[in-house]
């Protein structure tokens, strides 16, 4: 395994942090104005929309076009990829009682009107068959908004679309060096009924006196039933050449919702973290800038950053803030030692030296958090084995590129527990090695995110994925979802959702939407992806994005989630495949007593052998393997396991 530097978004942070507390401050001053109506006059899904090209060049009509029940609809655009860089953004929601799925994204291009900083909101309220695309929130000719997070506010009662409230934020830019300016300014924050009346449209810029210094603030976007709007920024210059860029700080923007004047009062909230530091160059020790998220009734909140702690010096890991008054204060929790939970070390390796089995969390594939219907907290992420026990190595990890293990690290009643949700078996893709060449590369990750149901007893995860025989990679990315219903204690398995669909392999940029919306038996889960509109592009061109109709599961794909216990004198032991029977994927987990080479057999009912996983390396404890039975006859088969010399056989049906 290679032993690789932790770098938090390209850099590790230095300079001094200051004591663990909540920094308050009045309202910054913002710049206010208006517009009586912003809606364009359009259609950017009619049949008359543009050419539609994917990076690698495979085509897609405009509309929809099903296999499998899975569709995609060409619904929107913008002027470049810059619309989508992270997952993180949160720019796909909606709201339960309207049954609308909004998107919040720069303006499509084909309208072609102001420039490329005009921020909208386009929504759907067919599950994502139409949508309305021609309502601009943000207008400004000056302070050109970008990287938009956005959500939806309905006033209590309301069942009239037209009176519900489009919620943006993010940050600004003059346009950097090449513009003659520096570069990013400030944040905009911005609201407008879906008719395109109350438009109100805010700016604050770091230049102006009174104004709370912040910058990119479109973290974790949500919209609360408080009436409250919440997005998180950061005290960090991102202007800055050093080497070094400190992390000064968490910023907290909280919008409330004017009943009187229709728009959103927005304040802010620092909270600092003492971050432990690098004794050889005072760096802080950090990969993340945070993440946040609430309850169902908006009072219980929780902000996760990953580090080390300056008290508590364990490997990254999170670091906690939790409120129970819907933002008014934030509280920073004890550190947890989270090698104490078995569920996680079994899946990881000793440290150096035969030391301790440590986790390291990363944000390499993603990160997300959710609050379930028991207020607990979810931290959905990628864990590595920590390379070391001593706190000034606690920025090393063994890295597995092949072997990325995704959690649900999530709290109890009594404290802490996790289960491996299932792996990445690519590499997430650097600047460098990007399609994408604009300005040195744009690279990305597994975008791993979690949508839950309206009960919040359900949450569903997505990520992407690359066949690892196609390229180490995460190249060709397909989409995988895996729910879990935390009520019953059951799972699904993981569907690979594009495979053998006309969207194989060419997935990128994906966004989930916060919300799952039942349908009957179905839980649709709101997913989008993005792709240039020319082949080749490098980035800095028009982009599309699509709407993924059918990915989901129904009531009867969850199934108890149950592993098999390894017996005295056994190597491993073998589930049974969920779903059986089975038309397209299947998949089984196996424990493992240490780590091992896998090999896998499929027989039919003569004996012969129709499929082979050739031997593949896994950690010890538990792990899913996927079984693609799509080119399988309907009838009985059997999957065989081999770990060194001993097999297990388990039968199964393909429908």
């Amino acid at each position: 395994m290679k032993k690789l530097l932790l770098i938090a978004t390209g850099v590790i942070l230095s300079l001094g942090s200051n004591a663990q507390s909540v920094v308050s401050s009045n309202r910054g001053k913002l710049t206010h104005f208006s517009q009586p109506s912003t809606k364009i006059v359009g259609d950017e899904n009619s049949s008359g929309g543009l050419l539609l090209t994917t990076h690698n060049g495979d085509n897609l009509p405009s509309g929809s076009n099903s296999r499998s029940g899975l569709s995609k609809i060409k619904f929107a655009s913008s002027w470049n990829l810059f619309s989508v860089l992270v997952s993180e953004q949160q720019a796909l929601s909606g709201d339960y009682d309207l049954d609308l799925i909004s998107f919040a994204h720069r303006q499509c291009w084909s309208y072609q009107t102001g420039n490329s900083g005009y921020i909208q909101s386009s929504y759907s309220t067919d599950g994502g068959s139409t949508w309305d695309t021609s309502l601009i929130i943000m207008s400004d000719d000056v302070n050109l908004c970008r990287y938009p997070s956005g959500g939806i506010y309905n006033p209590p009662g309301n069942t009239d679309k037209n009176n519900a409230f489009a919620v943006v934020a993010g940050p600004i830019t003059d346009g950097g060096s090449t513009g003659g300016g520096v570069g990013w300014v400030g944040n905009y924050f911005g609201s407008s009924q879906l008719n395109g009346t109350n438009n109100d449209q805010q700016i604050e810029l770091n230049a102006n006196s009174g104004v709370f210094y912040q910058m990119m603030a479109r973290l974790s976007f949500t919209v609360t039933s408080q009436a409250k709007a919440y997005v998180l920024g950061s005290d960090r210059d991102y202007n800055s050449t050093a080497s070094i860029i400190p992390l000064n700080g968490l910023v907290v923007n909280t919008g409330s919702f004017n009943s009187t004047n229709n728009n959103f009062d927005w304040n802010r909230q620092k909270l600092v973290p003492a971050f432990y530091h690098d004794p050889s160059d005072g760096s802080q020790l950090f990969s993340s800038t945070g993440n946040m998220a609430f309850s169902a009734d908006g009072m219980t909140g929780y902000i996760v950053v990953f580090g080390v702690d300056s008290l508590n010096p364990h490997p990254i890991q999170p670091l906690i803030y939790k409120t129970t008054d819907a933002g008014a204060n934030w509280v920073y929790q004890p550190v947890f030692d989270f090698s104490t939970v078995s569920n996680i070390t079994s899946h990881l390796v000793p440290t150096s030296g035969g030391g301790p089995t440590l986790p390291y969390f990363t944000p390499n594939c993603g990160v997300d958090l959710v609050v379930d219907y028991q207020d607990h907290l979810h931290i959905i992420t990628d864990i590595k084995s920590a390379a070391s026990a001593n706190p000034d190595s606690a920025g090393w990890f063994f890295n597995d590129t092949t072997q990325n293990l995704l959690f649900d690290v999530y709290e109890t009643s009594t404290g802490w527990d996790a289960w491996n949700i299932d792996t990445v078996h690519t590499s997430s893709v650097p600047a460098s090695y990007s399609p994408w060449s604009y300005q040195g590369g744009i690279g990305y990750d597994s975008r791993l995110q979690a949508s839950m149901s309206e009960d919040r007893t359900k949450i569903f995860y997505v990520w992407i994925d690359t066949d690892p025989s196609i390229d180490l990679n995460n190249l060709y990315p397909n989409i995988f979802v895996k729910g879990w219903d935390m009520a019953a204690n059951q799972t699904t398995y993981t569907w690979n959702a594009t495979l053998g669909t006309p969207y194989a392999n060419d997935n990128y940029w994906i966004f989930v939407g916060d919300k799952t919306f039942q349908n009957g038996n179905f839980f649709n889960i709101p997913v989008t992806t993005t792709a240039s509109q020319t082949a080749g592009d490098p980035g800095d061109g028009p982009v599309n994005h699509f709407f993924v109709q059918g990915i989901g599961f129904s009531t009867d794909q969850f199934y108890p989630f149950a592993v098999p216990e390894i017996n005295k004198g056994e190597n491993f032991a073998v589930s049974q495949n969920i779903p059986n029977p089975a038309d397209n994927t299947t998949s089984f987990t196996i424990n493992l007593s240490k780590p091992s080479s896998v090999k896998v057999e499929v027989t039919n009912i003569l004996g012969e052998v129709v499929s082979t996983l050739p031997g593949t390396n896994y950690k010890s404890g538990m792990s899913n393997i996927n079984l693609n039975v799509s080119s399988l006859s309907s009838g009985i088969y059997f999957y065989t396991v081999t770990v060194g010399n001993e097999s297990v056989t388990k039968k199964m049906i393909v429908d």
